[in-house]
């Protein structure tokens, strides 16, 4: 009886998250501290990169602007463009430190399952081509 009461809230908890972060649990293993250091993790590296996002796009429409105009400015395009590079790789930095963060949390098991997946993911865009031939079912 006090299991069943101690586990109800744990299974109206994983309800309420969203599907995406309910697989990785699941499959992952993670304890509901993880759960909530992996929610946590994201909304920061969320938060971040919203001001990127929006610089990134009105960099992106200014150039697009730029470059049809006739009389283009190159250094101007050049700047843009330098300025889109160095937004996407503080992009890039900031979801790399946040997978690093996530990663730091995790057990050795839950490392290799993780490890597991992103050598999967190398392989995914080749799947089809081996069902096409009739390699894989």
């Amino acid at each position: 009886m006090v299991l069943a009461i101690l586990y109800c809230p744990l299974v109206r908890a994983e309800e309420q998250l969203p599907p995406p972060i309910t697989v990785v649990a699941g499959f992952l293993q993670l304890s509901p501290e993880q759960v909530a250091a992996l929610l946590t993790i994201m909304q920061t590296r969320d938060a971040a990169l919203q001001p990127i996002a929006a610089k990134l796009h009105a960099n992106q429409e200014a150039l697009g602007k730029l470059v049809e105009s006739p009389d283009a400015n190159p250094a101007a395009v050049g700047r843009l463009l330098l300025d889109i590079r160095a937004a996407q790789k503080q992009a890039e930095t900031i979801a790399r430190d946040a997978g690093a963060a996530f990663e730091r949390n995790l057990t050795p098991e839950q490392r290799d399952r993780l490890q597991f997946v992103r050598q999967a993911a190398q392989i995914e865009p080749v799947i089809p081509a081996f069902r096409a031939v009739g390699l894989l079912p």
